[in-house]
């Protein structure tokens, strides 16, 4: 198989995917068991969650970014002292 017929393939699962991802999510919106009203607040509250993790999960990456680079400096220094 060549290069492009694997990224078509590729692609076209993809699509696939999101289209199905897109389809389930709307189908349980239609089917929940609670008011619009209900979904429209869980739906929010769980956006927030998400959006809070994120960022805790940013700042902690930021944070070891910020101590691999000191420490690498250290390291350097420490080289070049020598």
């Amino acid at each position: 198989m060549n290069r492009e017929a694997g990224d078509g393939k590729a692609r076209t699962f993809a699509a696939g995917l999101i289209l199905g991802a897109l389809v389930g999510a709307g189908l349980a919106l239609l089917l929940a068991p609670q008011s619009g009203a209900e979904t429209r607040r869980t739906l929010a509250r769980r956006a927030r969650q998400i959006t809070g993790d994120a960022r805790d999960r940013y700042d902690e990456a930021r944070e070891r970014v910020r101590r691999a680079r000191a420490h690498r400096r250290h390291l350097r220094d420490e080289t070049s002292a020598e």
